[in-house]
């Protein structure tokens, strides 16, 4: 049952919406990037990982230099993107991985969210979330907003919009992290730790986390959350609550 507003309980802020839509934007916006199918796409072209998600991720923005990719994206190392980048131009037109990139996103959708309830109602409240968001400062999500959508089912279109709201909040985190004073690999340090420092490209040694440093992360997920939940004023305070109830639903769905 969706979650509505009630006069017992205080109607969600916009902000307080973006916080407890996070975890199912974050991961199930990119769920289908961590199936099989994937990497298949990828040696299908003769390509890693990276270098597929980089292709596929940023393609969107056409065949620009490993800078502006290592731009948007963020927290990757400048010497890790530009390898993988390479590769993925070198293979297929940026276009081309981009729409292997949708067709593996709505074929996730199809098979996961499928006959989820409400599924209608969370593609066209989270598309009219997706519409109103402010791209500025966001060049990713912007492009991602733009590229048109291949079918107009209601699990496709709920699948891709949790990409672009995905790609959204990414840069808005990206914008908080910075507007506290932090590197992205400050920030990766402060939260995932060093693993995921690795992961990115980036090599040790590391700088220390200090208690500085992981206060100053807080307050750039306190200042995500602000600007993530601007996009979602375009909702009254029942369909926020209804949006948030059905993201639960399509996360529980995705992660059983």
């Amino acid at each position: 049952m969706a979650m509505t507003a009630t006069g017992d309980e205080p109607a969600l802020t916009p902000a307080e919406t973006a916080r407890l839509a996070s975890r199912a934007v974050i991961d199930v916006g990119a769920a289908f990037g961590h199936e099989a199918s994937f990497a298949q796409a990828g040696r299908r072209l003769g390509l890693g990982p990276w270098a597929f998600y980089f292709g596929a991720r940023a393609g969107v923005l056409g065949p620009v230099d490993a800078d502006v990719v290592t731009a948007v994206c963020g927290f990757f190392a400048p010497g890790f993107v530009r390898p993988a980048w390479q590769a993925a131009l070198a293979a297929a037109q940026p276009a081309a991985l981009v729409s292997d990139d949708v067709r593996l996103c709505v074929t996730w959708a199809r098979c996961h969210l499928g006959g989820l309830p409400g599924i209608e109602r969370l593609a066209d409240l989270a598309g009219r979330v997706v519409d109103a968001a402010d791209a500025t400062s966001r060049g990713l999500f912007a492009a991602w907003r733009a590229w048109p959508d291949p079918a107009g089912d209601p699990t496709a279109r709920a699948g891709l919009a949790l990409l672009r709201l995905r790609e959204h909040r990414g840069g808005g985190h990206l914008l908080a992290v910075s507007a506290e004073g932090l590197t992205p690999l400050e920030a990766i340090l402060a939260g995932p730790g060093p693993a995921k420092a690795a992961a990115n490209g980036w090599d040790p040694p590391y700088p220390a986390v200090t208690g500085e440093g992981a206060q100053r992360l807080d307050a750039a997920g306190r200042r995500t959350d602000a600007l993530a939940g601007m996009a979602y004023a375009c909702l009254d305070t029942a369909e926020r609550a209804d949006l948030v109830s059905l993201l639960q639903a399509a996360y529980q769905r995705a992660t059983r």
